[in-house]
């Protein structure tokens, strides 16, 4: 069983790729210009995750965060095919030179190919990383060096942050206001709902949106209730501009927000099951009523009808669901 941790390196993993592919050209223009400007955007890009999980083994898969393979058109007089390996970076490991350069060998191994390697940096830190892997041995010298780019290179940059179409500059800004929230909720609510907004009038396609939102969506997470707030505030927000977009969020999360209440009403229901059960069992105070009604994990409300079959006692149904 996956853990909570593995669960969302997962998700951030898959929240990346899915920016990365949707704006490819976007990515490396606003990171990596130098770059952008040699590629021929105008031909296909090959996106290859699926081979790149084929190429990595599981010992470093567990290490990694979020990684691209591509191959991109080259601006430079003949159709030039240029392999890049694109690594984003959410925690700062000392061997990340040695594992980008495995990277890079195993993926010349398999394609022979020239490949260039990149990474980006998203954690909150403004330090410099060691981006040179080294070996020497008397005359002998071998260095692999590749660029990469921090998110806290554009600390100072806010409000020309705001200003730029460019998608990235919106996830960049985003990244950079919640490292500054802390585990504070409130602020979380409050970045949230201003970068939907700016989001909503950045005069961007649905489907910038929708990619968008669902990063957003995923980097700040808030609890059940507040999340409520957020949805109620941004859904009268569109009502009050009469916006011609009106029920984009609702149209784009409405499936979200009714899975929601499903489950919430199916856990409603079980509740009343369980604690029905329990109470013809069982005599209930108001503290033991209270425990029942106060679990909203499906897994625990099941184990506890479970134990109650069994015939276990009411106190050890009862922990069950404060754990």
């Amino acid at each position: 069983m996956q853990n909570h941790k593995t669960t969302q390196r997962s998700e951030y993993d898959e929240a990346w790729k899915s920016l990365i592919e949707a704006f490819t050209a976007d990515f490396f223009d606003f990171y990596f210009p130098a770059l952008y400007n040699r590629i021929d955007f105008t031909q296909p890009v090959e996106h290859k995750d699926k081979e790149i999980q084929k190429i990595f083994s599981k010992s470093y898969q567990k290490h990694k965060v979020a990684d691209k393979l591509i191959a991109v058109t080259l601006k430079n007089g003949r159709k030039s095919i240029l392999y890049i390996h694109i690594e984003v970076q959410g925690t700062r490991k000392k061997d990340f030179a040695e594992r980008m350069l495995h990277y890079y060998t195993r993926i010349k191994d398999r394609y022979n190919h020239e490949i260039l390697s990149v990474a980006l940096l998203t954690d909150g830190s403004s330090k410099n990383i060691n981006n040179i892997y080294q070996f020497k041995f008397e005359e002998f010298e071998y260095k692999f060096i590749f660029p990469y780019k921090k998110i806290t290179d554009f600390k100072d940059q806010g409000n020309l942050l705001l200003t730029l179409q460019n998608p990235f500059a919106l996830v960049t800004y985003s990244l950079l206001e919640w490292h500054k929230c802390n585990k504070e909720q409130q602020k979380k609510l409050n970045l949230k709902t201003r970068l939907t907004i700016m989001l909503l009038e950045k005069g961007f396609t649905e489907e910038y949106i929708r990619i968008l939102f669902n990063f957003i969506d995923w980097v700040i997470k808030l609890p059940i209730d507040i999340d409520k707030k957020f949805e109620d505030t941004i859904l009268n927000y569109q009502e009050s501009k009469r916006m011609a977009y009106v029920n984009t969020f609702e149209r784009l999360h409405g499936a979200e927000w009714m899975m929601k209440g499903e489950i919430k009403g199916e856990i409603k229901g079980e509740k009343k099951v369980l604690l029905r059960q329990l109470k013809i069992k069982f005599f209930l105070n108001e503290h033991d009523e209270d425990i029942v009604q106060n679990c909203n994990d499906t897994s625990k409300i099941e184990m506890a009808s479970d134990m109650l079959i069994l015939g276990k006692q009411k106190e050890e149904i009862l922990e069950v669901l404060c754990v």
